[in-house]
């Protein structure tokens, strides 16, 4: 039978197995993505071609049923407006669609997280990751018998994964220190979130090293967004006794905001005003001056998560590893340069 002559129906297991010449038991071992079947090679790459041949595409709702699995996961974020979550849930989406799962994304923006694990649960998801959202502090019983994984959130309870929050603070208060600055602010949101936080932990000290506190008036919170980061910025230009030359804020929003405000107020940046933004989202790169800012690997975050949570699905009763921190490095563009003399008295 040709690949022709099966155009008007689905392909089935017992087809790809007669094209190949093997049984439909060692078509389904290949198929399913058994890490423990032990086929041979060569007869492997033969079910592979033949399936690839026919045109076969995978019953999902007959291997859950055999299975006992959705073959869905459940994806939790705090916003999608902010283009960093945007690449942590491609990175999800990008390991989680190759070993055949769906992804269902939730925006905890204007719904509660535990709304979202309720239609989540309702819907079978197999397991959830959950982006810094507290998820310790969520009713117990909201996510018992799921598998989870945390991002950018540590947990005695979940694995998870993380980037090196407090060495991008480190990084951002050396690169204006490097410069030559001392008159440096800090704009951060005033969400508890664990890496914003450490963040803001790593920066202090490391300015607390050279012997720099901030002043109360110089550590600003506001929410992580755009609007924010311009009204922060425009009550720090603002100040009668003095203001800060270089401004160091916990994500690129902030420090996108915080270059509006300068503009708006006719501070030339870097000339008189010096950004660093944290994250580095593609906006950082389209804006003039483009925003100096540490670069965090988001993708790499999301496609660690996924990994995690998949092979906990296959294995759960594997212990799991506790993660090293994803490397975070500086990005230096135009927003950033040496303060001018008069500005430092």
């Amino acid at each position: 039978m040709t690949p022709r002559s099966h155009a008007s129906r689905s392909i089935t297991t017992h087809d790809v197995a007669a094209h190949a010449g093997v049984s439909q038991a060692t078509v389904s071992l290949v198929l399913g993505g058994n890490p423990r079947a032990r086929v041979a090679q060569a007869t492997r790459e033969r079910v592979v071609r033949a399936a690839r041949d026919l045109g076969y595409r995978p019953n999902i709702v007959a291997r859950s049923l055999v299975r006992g699995r959705s073959y869905t996961i459940g994806v939790v974020v705090p916003e999608l407006s902010n283009p960093f979550f945007l690449d942590v849930v491609s990175g999800i989406q990008k390991v989680a669609v190759e070993a055949g799962y769906a992804v269902l994304l939730c925006d905890a923006r204007d719904t509660s997280p535990g709304r979202h694990l309720e239609a989540l649960r309702g819907r079978q998801v197999d397991g959830i990751v959950i982006d810094a959202l507290g998820a310790e502090s969520l009713p117990a019983d909201a996510l018992d018998g799921l598998e989870v994984v945390l991002v950018d959130e540590p947990s005695e309870r979940w694995p998870g994964v993380a980037s090196d929050a407090p060495g991008a603070g480190r990084l951002a208060a050396e690169h204006l220190l490097g410069l030559g600055h001392r008159r440096i602010a800090f704009v951060g949101p005033a969400t508890d979130v664990h890496t914003f936080r450490m963040r803001e932990r790593g920066f202090v000290a490391r300015l607390r090293e050279d012997g720099i506190s901030l002043p109360s008036d110089w550590l600003r919170r506001a929410q992580p967004s755009i609007a924010a980061g311009q009204a922060a910025m425009r009550a720090l230009l603002a100040m009668k006794d003095g203001r800060p030359t270089a401004v160091f804020c916990a994500n690129d929003l902030l420090a996108l905001g915080a270059l509006k405000a300068c503009l708006a107020a006719g501070v030339r940046v870097p000339a008189e005003m010096s950004l660093v933004g944290c994250d580095d989202i593609e906006l950082a790169r389209v804006v003039t001056p483009e925003l100096t800012t540490v670069a965090v690997p988001a993708r790499e975050l999301g496609a660690r998560a996924a990994r995690i949570l998949l092979r906990r699905l296959e294995k759960p009763s594997e212990p799991h590893k506790p993660q090293k921190p994803l490397p975070v490095r500086l990005a230096v563009r135009g927003t950033t340069a040496r303060p001018q003399p008069e500005t430092e008295r």
